[in-house]
C-alpha cells in the first residue's frame, strides 16, 4: 500500500533543508500526540472510569487495581508517537487541499512510501501499529470491552472529527516518538509541487542517486481543477551484471516483519550448483530489501499451491517435480533437489 507525506520544503534562515535533509537521511519524525494540529486529538468519552465507579459504590468492589491499570493505559498516550500519511484513490498525490495546507502552498512536495516497508523497518513488530483514521461525529465511547483488543487503540489514536475527512489519512502508531530511521526501499517516488523551485528539486534528485526514486513534476489539468502528474526521471540503483529477464520471471512473492519469500521461474539452461548460487546471489542483490528465501522452479504449474500448506498426492507430487533449489535468509548457499 501506497502512503503521502506532504512536506512544505522548510528552508530556515541559516540555509537548514530540514525536510529534504531528513528525506535524503531516510528519517521519519513521529511526532507526539501534543504537536499534532488537532487539538482534539485522543479525546474520547471515558465509560471506564464511570462503570468502575458504579461497581465500586453499588458492589463494595475493590477497583482500585483496575483504576491503576487503566490510568496507566492512558498515560501510555504520552510517550506514543504518530506518523500521518495520506491514501489517494489515484496512484498519485491528487489532493489539492492536502498540497497548499501541508506542501507549502506547491512550494514543497510529496514523497510516495510503501507503508509495508516502513512497517518492517522497526526492529520489533509490535513497536508500530498502522490504522486507518475514522472520522466521526461524535467523539468515540470507550468502555471495558475495548481494553483487551485493538479498539481502544483505534478508538483513542484513530478517531477524528468529521472536519478532517479530507485528509484521507493512515496513521502508523509507535511506541515513542522521535526520530525514526526507514529501509531505503521504502521510498518509492517523489511530486514536486507546482510552485516549487528547481534549485530544490535538483537537490534531491542529487541527493537520491544510485536509489530506485522515480521523480514527476505536479501540473494542472486542463479545463479542471485537478492536478496530474508529469514524469520527470528516475534515479536507479547502479547493480553491475544485473540478470537478464530472459532467465528468470517472479512468480509471487511475500514477506512478514522478519523475512520476505521469492517464489521464482527459473528459465536458465544450466542447473549447475554453482551457476544457481551465483543467480541467486545477483537475484538478492536485485529485488531483496531484507532478509529473504528464495525459491527456484522449473515451471507455472505449481503457482495455485505456492502458498498452500499442507499440501498431500498430487499437490505434494507436483511441486516436488517442479521445485528446483530454495536459499535461505540465514546463508548464501544453495539447496539443490538431487533428482533436477
Amino acid at each position: 500500500m501506497i502512503g503521502y507525506k506532504y512536506r512544505a520544503n522548510i528552508v530556515d534562515r541559516n540555509k537548514n533543508f530540514r525536510d529534504i535533509e531528513s528525506l535524503l537521511k531516510d528519517e521519519l519524525w513521529a511526532s507526539s500526540l501534543t504537536n499534532l494540529n488537532d487539538p482534539f486529538e485522543a479525546i474520547y468519552d471515558d465509560n471506564i472510569s464511570k462503570a468502575l465507579e458504579i461497581f465500586k459504590q453499588l458492589f463494595k468492589a475493590k477497583t482500585d487495581i483496575v483504576q491503576k491499570n487503566w490510568n496507566d493505559l492512558i498515560d501510555f498516550k504520552d510517550k506514543i508517537g504518530i506518523y500521518s500519511l495520506a491514501s489517494s484513490g489515484k496512484n498519485f498525490p491528487d489532493n489539492e487541499l492536502m498540497w497548499t495546507h501541508y506542501a507549502n502552498s506547491h512550494k514543497g512536495f510529496c514523497i510516495a512510501y510503501d507503508i509495508e516497508k516502513l512497517e518492517d523497518s522497526e526492529t520489533y513488530l509490535g513497536d508500530v501499529n498502522r490504522m486507518v483514521v475514522n472520522y466521526k461525529k461524535t467523539p468515540p465511547i470507550i468502555d471495558v470491552r475495548d481494553i483487551s483488543g485493538k479498539d481502544f487503540l483505534v478508538k483513542m489514536f484513530g478517531t477524528k472529527s468529521e472536519i478532517w475527512s479530507y485528509e484521507n489519512e493512515i496513521r502508523l502508531i509507535y511506541s515513542n516518538f522521535g526520530i525514526k530511521k526507514y529501509n531505503p526501499f521504502s521510498l518509492k517516488s517523489i511530486y514536486f509541487g507546482l510552485e516549487m523551485e528547481d534549485e530544490y528539486q535538483k537537490r534531491i534528485i542529487d541527493g537520491l542517486t544510485n536509489r530506485d526514486v522515480k521523480f514527476y513534476k505536479m501540473c494542472k489539468l486542463e479545463n479542471s481543477y485537478h492536478l496530474k502528474p508529469a514524469f520527470i526521471c528516475a534515479n536507479e540503483r547502479s547493480i553491475v551484471d544485473k540478470l537478464s529477464p530472459s532467465i528468470y520471471e517472479i512468480l509471487t512473492t511475500s514477506h512478514n516483519h522478519a523475512v520476505e519469500n521469492f517464489h521464482v521461474l527459473y528459465k536458465g539452461k544450466e542447473l549447475d550448483e554453482n551457476v544457481l548460487r551465483s543467480f541467486v546471489s545477483k537475484f538478492r542483490e536485485q529485488y531483496a530489501t531484507k532478509s529473504a528465501n528464495i525459491y527456484l522452479y522449473d515451471s507455472k504449474d505449481i503457482v495455485s499451491i505456492i502458498d498452500k500448506y499442507p499440501l498431500y498426492g498430487k499437490e505434494e507430487a507436483l511441486m516436488e517435480e517442479h521445485l528446483i533449489a530454495e536459499s535461505f535468509f540465514d546463508t548464501d548457499d544453495v539447496f539443490m533437489y538431487s533428482d533436477k
